[in-house]
């Protein structure tokens, strides 16, 4: 059997492999790869009982937190190898109907940064990213179309 390419073939295998190049590039998923651990925030009505509970509940421990001068808010962040829990008192959640309950979701990814990158290469404005030295994180969330915050995470050293 001949496999001798003509230039026919040669131009045709160019054209084909350089659209798919360009699908597949097109195609990419801004996020390729989720890592550990995994995240979630919460609105709660009492910080300490839900520390108590998660800590319990998940083998937790305890690492940063902060909270208003006034107590109008409080955030305590709760790890384990696989997890990340941010619990979040704010008097104004507790004011509304529903106001408790799940606020964002986030997953660890290799690098913030690529994804920050494709997200402005497809035309879009650039995400902020923050880094958050007492989780050992540099941040970025991005929103869906209804608005709910993805925070994706990866570390500021490895």
């Amino acid at each position: 059997m001949n496999l001798t390419l003509l230039p026919s073939h040669i131009l045709f295998c160019s054209i084909l492999f350089a659209h798919w190049s360009h699908a597949q590039e097109m195609n990419d998923a801004w996020v390729p790869t989720i890592e550990a651990p995994q995240y979630f925030a919460i609105f709660v009505s009492d910080v300490d009982e839900a520390v108590t509970w998660y800590m319990q509940a998940f083998d937790l421990e305890p690492t940063a937190g902060s909270q208003a001068d006034d107590g109008s808010w409080r955030i305590e962040n709760l790890v384990s190898s696989s997890l990340q829990i941010e619990l979040i008192y704010d008097e104004r959640a507790v004011e509304v109907e529903r106001g408790l309950g799940f606020v964002k979701v986030g997953f660890s990814v290799p690098d913030v940064d690529q994804i920050a990158n494709r997200i402005q290469q497809l035309g879009n404005d650039r995400p902020r990213i923050v880094e958050f030295a007492e989780l050992n994180q540099r941040i970025l969330q991005i929103r869906d179309p209804d608005g709910n915050v993805i925070q994706l995470t990866s570390p500021i050293s490895r």
